[in-house]
């Protein structure tokens, strides 16, 4: 879990790391490859996210599969 109490608009290696695995199983729960225009749009929300304050991994985790329901397989 991430663990800052304040915003701060900075990414720290821990903040990427969590940020990372995150990603990682959105692109695998969607089959997204890495690099692909949609991988790229959920990095990007992701980021958007977490300097807003969603600082939750499993929050994140939640609000990213939410905004990229289109991602997931269908059937």
């Amino acid at each position: 879990m991430i663990d800052r109490m304040n915003i701060d608009p900075a990414l720290y290696p821990s903040d990427l790391e969590a940020l990372k695995r995150i990603f990682i199983q959105v692109c695998q729960e969607g089959h997204l490859i890495a690099g692909s225009p949609q991988a790229e749009r959920l990095a990007a929300d992701l980021v958007r996210l977490f300097q807003s304050g969603m600082n939750d991994e499993t929050m994140l985790l939640i609000a990213a599969r939410a905004r990229h329901q289109d991602l997931k397989p269908t059937g």
